[in-house]
């Protein structure tokens, strides 16, 4: 029996990113941004903790509906920020995926998109979660050009990280680069779109920069995730 739940356990896993073979059963993992739960809704399997933070009212309807009854999941129904406050959260309502803390984001790929609802939302902070929470080992964040907020409300370095990056905004993103390299985070990956394989071996901010900004060149479409750790 123990045998069967190993492979089990491991089966799961494998068809996780890659960056999930650095998570044990003891772990905790944050979520931020993390929508109806499609992307977090394995997790729980593989970890002892998992915080899913949600600002949209709907989306929380549905991550409570999800993951009814299961104590290891923890839904936090605000925003993350640099600091506490009160923010103006502009919904998407035909696609929530997009919603949006960020007054730029109209001006990129989704320029043809109406944000058509607009609620106030009270945010915390990373370092707040880490206090309630624990230290994770891995933070998820998706949350549509607000990333550099949000990783300015984390003080000090913990586990890996993730944030979304796309063509028409890295230079947010090397900023966000710029901002864990002073926390102390110092090897670098990513994938393209959702491609659940890092691209190549974990490398320095500025190759990291680099590869994908070369990247950006060619492709005006081009997003995905660069992890941190």
């Amino acid at each position: 029996m123990f045998n069967f739940f190993k492979k089990y356990f491991l089966i799961k896993k494998h068809k996780l990113h890659n960056v999930f073979k650095f998570i044990n059963k003891e772990d905790i993992i944050f979520d931020i941004g993390a929508h109806s739960g499609e992307k977090s809704k394995n997790l729980f399997k593989i970890c002892s903790k998992l915080i899913l933070v949600e600002p949209q009212p709907e989306c929380v309807k549905i991550l409570k509906k999800k993951f009814n009854n299961i104590s290891k999941v923890i839904i936090l129904p605000c925003g993350i920020s640099s600091k506490k406050e009160s923010l103006k959260l502009k919904i998407n309502t035909s696609n929530p995926l997009i919603s949006t803390f960020s007054d730029h984001w109209n001006k990129g790929r989704f320029s043809s998109s109406k944000w058509d609802k607009v609620i106030e939302v009270e945010t915390t902070t990373l370092d707040q979660l880490i206090n309630d929470y624990g230290h994770p080992r891995f933070i998820k964040i998706d949350v549509e050009g607000f990333e550099f907020e949000v990783l300015k409300g984390l003080t000090k370095k913990t586990g890996i990280i993730s944030f979304e990056f796309t063509s028409e905004f890295f230079k947010d993103a090397i900023k966000c680069l710029d901002y864990l390299n002073k926390l102390g985070y110092k090897k670098f990956n990513y994938s393209e779109g959702e491609r659940k394989k890092f691209n190549f071996d974990w490398v320095t901010k500025d190759k990291i920069s680099e590869e994908i900004e070369n990247k950006t060149k060619t492709s005006n479409n081009l997003w995905g995730d660069i992890y941190a750790q």
